[in-house]
């Protein structure tokens, strides 16, 4: 699925490298540890890390 939205996107990202739309996938397409958050931020991000078997920075 992940390189199905990758190629659906690949020119968008080309042709529009500093649109917000574009950064803004970007970071949605970053997997990083929130740095702010409600609590269930929080949970949903170490049970996301849980079920993947990422290891949290």
């Amino acid at each position: 699925m992940k390189d199905q939205i990758k190629k659906t996107f690949r020119k968008f990202f080309e042709d529009k490298k500093t649109s917000l739309q574009t950064k803004a996938l970007r970071r949605a397409n970053d997997l990083t540890k929130p740095r702010a958050g409600t609590p269930h931020d929080w949970e949903d991000w170490e049970k996301y890390v849980k079920e993947n078997d990422l290891k949290d920075d």
